[in-house]
């Protein structure tokens, strides 16, 4: 006898496998992709007049931000930089645009020494400000700014071809014992297929956190759950390499 939950079962088993080989695809098309690697990272000067100066040659600017960092009640500067080599702007065949750009970028935050009229180097990173790893990846960064002190930064991960899901997430540092430390993060996940969403907000110096489900497809209430999470030792930018690297919980990934 003919049964449909049968046949349902078989076409979404049918329909996983497809997806993944799908994902597999652009996993070894990219292996044809040049990535910088740490001798296309210039160095930097430890200080200098303008704060356009710390911008190497054949660099462009992303983004930056202006604030007080550093509580001298000075203006201070971050900017978002990435490479324009020719040789990271790359012929892509396959899925995505005609173009596949993988030139690599820094975080770039100064300090306004006012005495000396000088922007000084404070902190640098050149792996935070991740690079698309593939095609149908549209551009991961989306903002950076300076609020109260405390330096924000917004990712986005979105695939055009390949997966359902996607991923906003927001990095809050300030800056503590001479270090830029991860106070706070919000994540939200969300499937396009289905409209569900999961919001995850930590505040790691009170320890507590937040996970908010919904669904944007539906007029359903949001519902929002709080408890204890203790990260132990603070992050910085040198403990804390990447956006949605770290593996802040069991099989979850901030």
């Amino acid at each position: 006898m003919y049964d449909v939950n049968d046949f349902s079962n078989f076409m979404k088993k049918l329909l996983a496998v497809l997806i993944f080989l799908f994902n597999c695809s652009i996993v070894f098309a990219q292996e044809d992709f040049k990535f910088p690697t740490e001798s296309h990272y210039p160095k930097l000067p430890a200080s200098a007049r303008n704060f356009d100066e710390f911008i190497p040659p054949n660099w462009k600017l992303m983004g930056k931000a202006t604030g007080d960092l550093n509580g001298d009640k000075i203006q201070d500067v971050v900017l978002v930089v990435q490479g324009t080599y020719a040789e990271f702007i790359q012929k892509n065949d396959g899925l995505g645009g005609g173009e596949f750009d993988t030139n690599p970028r820094m975080l770039i935050i100064t300090f306004k020494n006012a005495a000396q009229n000088r922007h000084e180097l404070a902190e640098q990173s050149k792996t935070f400000i991740i690079t698309p790893d593939s095609p149908t990846m549209t551009e991961p960064f989306q903002s950076v700014e300076i609020v109260n002190g405390v330096l924000q930064l917004d990712f986005e991960i979105f695939y055009s071809a390949g997966s359902w899901g996607t991923s906003q997430a927001s990095y809050k540092f300030k800056r503590i014992n001479g270090e830029f430390t991860l106070i706070g993060a919000d994540k939200t996940e969300s499937m396009r297929s289905s409209g569900e969403t999961e919001t995850r907000s930590y505040n790691f110096l009170t320890n507590k956190m937040s996970v908010t489900t919904g669904n944007f497809s539906e007029n359903a209430k949001a519902k929002t759950k709080w408890k204890t999470y203790k990260v132990g030792k603070l992050k910085t930018f040198r403990t804390f390499i990447k956006p949605f690297d770290w593996e802040v919980e069991k099989d979850y990934f901030l």
